[in-house]
């Protein structure tokens, strides 16, 4: 088991990244994170 770094929630499976300082963030922090990366590219 995997604890996300930015929730705490305990996951089977982890995901990072260098976005995520190659912390482990569970899958719903993990897509948030670049939902909103995304989001502020097509903004600006």
């Amino acid at each position: 088991m995997t604890i996300c770094k930015k929730c705490g929630m305990k996951v089977k499976n982890g995901y990072d990244c260098e976005h995520t300082n190659f912390d482990e963030y569970c899958k719903e922090c993990y897509t948030e994170l670049h939902y909103y990366m995304t989001e502020k590219e097509n903004i600006e």
